[in-house]
């Protein structure tokens, strides 16, 4: 049994096909299909029904993948785990939302490049369900993302550090209001309303029967903003203490929700993985900037 052929499997399952998992690999699909050959006949099992068009992992196959995710953790880690000098160093492929972005990441990140000059850390900005999609696949090391509104796979974990509140974002001078005048008197900027946020957001409207006046969509909560302050309409985006502080002076904010919603914010990873101990840092550096 190779580790290649484990990771070759957890490609296909990640991805869903021979195919996809060949062009993920850079290997031809004849060379995919052996690989797994050989794994089923050192395992003396079969990993796949393959009754119909397209191979489906079987029960065993599914066992064997969440095997073969621990082992290739277990291995990927050794080299750290074997490192004397505990050093922090390499590069550390991060995701995060882009109200962590502008918020407090910016200072953890100085504070980690200064006590550890020898850590690179590049940082790749997403709505939450795509960045926790990219540390499923091990594109990502981690991702500092809101709660998954999905089951989490047995493989990962979320972590919370914060807690975001939401708010009606109105244009600076507005008069505190009830969300059903606000809504009626202004246009409805809207965060994408496939983003977890944005679904929290829709729930509640329609929920509570208030009918907006939609004129904009963004992907982009510093877009929306944005219009905001131009005075373009209102906008319902989820803010930090330190956030919410550092744009008093720019907006009106009144509480959205009865009582006001909320989300949580957190770290999104494998359960193991060889940079877990990196990780580890930025999770306590990000508490300590709430």
């Amino acid at each position: 049994m190779s580790l290649r052929a484990l990771r070759t499997l957890i490609a296909i399952s990640r991805k869903g096909s021979f195919v996809a998992a060949a062009d993920q690999l850079g290997l031809t699909q004849a060379a995919v299909s052996l690989q797994v050959k050989n794994l089923e006949e050192d395992l003396e099992i079969e990993l796949f029904n393959r009754d119909g068009r397209k191979p489906k992992l079987n029960a065993s196959g599914r066992l064997v993948v969440e095997r073969a995710e621990q082992i290739i953790g277990l291995y990927d880690g050794l080299k750290q785990e074997l490192n004397p000098a505990g050093a922090i160093e390499g590069e550390l492929f991060l995701g995060a939302i882009p109200t962590v972005v502008t918020g407090p990441l910016p200072a953890v990140l100085a504070e980690l490049q200064n006590n550890y000059p020898q850590l690179k850390i590049r940082v790749f900005c997403s709505l939450s369900a795509e960045l926790a999609r990219r540390v499923e696949e091990d594109e990502l090391d981690g991702a500092l993302i809101t709660e998954p509104v999905r089951s989490i796979p047995p493989s990962c974990q979320w972590s919370e550090y914060d807690t975001e509140l939401f708010y009606i974002v109105a244009p600076k001078g507005t008069p505190a209001s009830d969300e059903e005048s606000l809504f009626r008197q202004f246009p409805f900027i809207r965060f994408d309303r496939t983003a977890w946020a944005g679904t929290i957001v829709d729930e509640y409207l329609l929920k509570r029967g208030i009918d907006a006046q939609e004129v904009m969509e963004f992907d982009s909560c510093e877009a929306a903003l944005s219009m905001v302050a131009q005075g373009l309409g209102i906008t319902v985006v989820s803010f930090s203490q330190q956030r919410l502080r550092d744009a008093a002076d720019l907006y009106s904010f009144i509480s959205f929700g009865k009582p006001q919603l909320s989300r949580r914010i957190g770290l999104y990873q494998k359960r193991q993985h060889p940079r877990q101990k990196i990780l580890n840092l930025v999770f306590d550096a990000m508490l300590r900037q709430k």
